[in-house]
């Protein structure tokens, strides 16, 4: 494409193909709903090439010592796109790791910070070790040595780790030890989700379901909707809580609640502390006195105000979609709805806040905690509750008026934000030869 060109908005544009992966595979459907942004915005075919493509996948071994042996583990990292600033990504710790989702999630994490207009590419790491059965110090061992592995990668201005599935705030003080002991002075800015003490932040516990309930309650006004809510929310691990905890704090009431382990659901609004105190002492809300049991399936059909997916991908699909009675979606989880389930809510008229926006508070507070590093200096939580709203509202004001522009939906309006942005500062830093 010449440097003074502009993209032909519709241009029916062949792109090259997806990876041919599972239908209800959710991150090759997410990658199918970003090649359509892509043949709507007319991105020529050899610029949206090189988006697809990671910037950098490495893989390496990393040995643990157990009972006498060494069993070897893999590590991986995958950096995407660095056009708008260094990468933030995530590490997970788990058994049957995929480095093609890796890779997904990698591209999805650049599009969203780019729809969010916060200046980082994405990453996403992982180790194919399952720690849920394993020694505290077996723990340590692997993520210690992950970091030492990826240190030539790593770093304030070049890949910013972040929390991700069984990885907590101690899993990245570990990260910050050791990425300082190679450096020799203290790195804070090298990975968030840190312990307040270590360089971590206010609200870094919350901010995920602040943007949650910022974006319900905006869409449920624009729909004319101005009692409090009754809410669904599957999930009620670390993002599920903070959403039923901030939603409940600003007056609306949690109905139903469900996890892998089962579902409770009570019209009167459940105790949502009593809730997740049992959750924590017996592993699920399954069992809770304060409700009535449901099973699992039954949850998401629940009639409801709106319904927040915060568990995992793949909830909302064609088989349950026509018996959904929310009249709002808000996702929370990572890809929770496939696209034939979205087909399906979009002809029945149910609107969705889509996971970009849904769950963008963990991107803008990781994204606000890498300033405070760099600063030297802690902002106080009304500061960063005001930043954050600002941030996620002009996002959803964009995507909504891309939508209404196009007549696309809210979800591919998001994806055509981002691969729009990142495409033209691509084209505009031009290629080094």
């Amino acid at each position: 494409m010449p440097k003074d060109a502009k993209p032909t908005l519709g241009g029916e544009i062949p792109q090259a193909p997806t990876p041919d992966l599972a239908t209800e595979d959710a991150f090759a459907v997410m990658m199918e709903r970003f090649d359509e942004a892509a043949a709507i915005l007319g991105l020529a075919p050899d610029a949206y090439a090189v988006l697809r493509q990671p910037d950098r996948t490495f893989k390496f071994a990393i040995p643990l010592p157990k009972d006498g042996s060494i069993k070897v583990h893999h590590g991986y990292r995958v950096r995407h796109n660095l056009s708008l600033g260094p990468c933030l990504g995530g590490l997970r710790l788990e058994k049957d790791i995929s480095r093609e989702n890796l890779g997904a999630l990698a591209a999805w994490t650049t599009w969203k910070c780019a729809a969010l207009n916060v200046p980082f590419g994405g990453a996403m790491g992982g180790v194919d070790f399952d720690p849920t059965n394993a020694e505290p110090a077996e723990v340590e061992h692997i993520v210690r040595r992950y970091t030492a592995g990826v240190m030539d990668l790593i770093g304030p201005e070049k890949d910013i780790i972040a929390p991700d599935l069984h990885c907590d705030e101690q899993a990245m003080a570990w990260i910050l030890d050791t990425y300082s002991m190679h450096v020799r002075h203290t790195e804070n800015a090298v990975v968030v989700g840190k312990p307040l003490g270590l360089g971590g932040t206010h609200l870094r516990n919350s901010a995920a379901g602040l943007g949650v309930r910022i974006l319900m309650e905006k869409r449920l006004k624009e729909m004319k909707f101005e009692e409090p809510a009754s809410v669904v929310v599957q999930g009620a691990g670390f993002i599920g809580a903070q959403v039923m905890r901030e939603l409940v704090k600003a007056g609306h009431k949690i109905v139903g609640c469900g996890d892998i382990g089962g579902a409770v659901a009570n019209q009167q609004g459940l105790d949502i502390e009593a809730l997740l105190a049992h959750q924590k002492a017996s592993g699920t809300v399954a069992g809770f006195s304060g409700g009535d049991t449901l099973e699992s399936d039954a949850l998401l059909g629940m009639e409801c105000d709106v319904l927040i997916p915060a568990a995992t991908a793949g909830q909302i699909t064609s088989r349950n979609a026509g018996d959904i009675r929310a009249k709002l979606i808000v996702e929370a989880a990572h890809s929770p709805t496939t696209a034939k389930g979205e087909t399906i809510l979009l002809e029945r008229g149910i609107p969705i806040v889509p996971d970009l926006l849904g769950n963008s508070g963990a991107v803008i507070i990781a994204y606000f905690e890498w300033i405070q590093d760099r600063m030297g200096y802690q902002w106080t939580p009304s500061i960063i509750s005001s930043r954050l709203k600002r941030l996620v509202l002009d996002a959803y004001r964009k995507a909504r008026k891309t939508a209404e522009t196009h007549k696309v939906s809210l979800r591919l309006a998001t994806c055509m934000l981002g691969v729009e942005r990142v495409a033209y500062f691509d084209r505009i830093r031009g290629i080094y030869a």
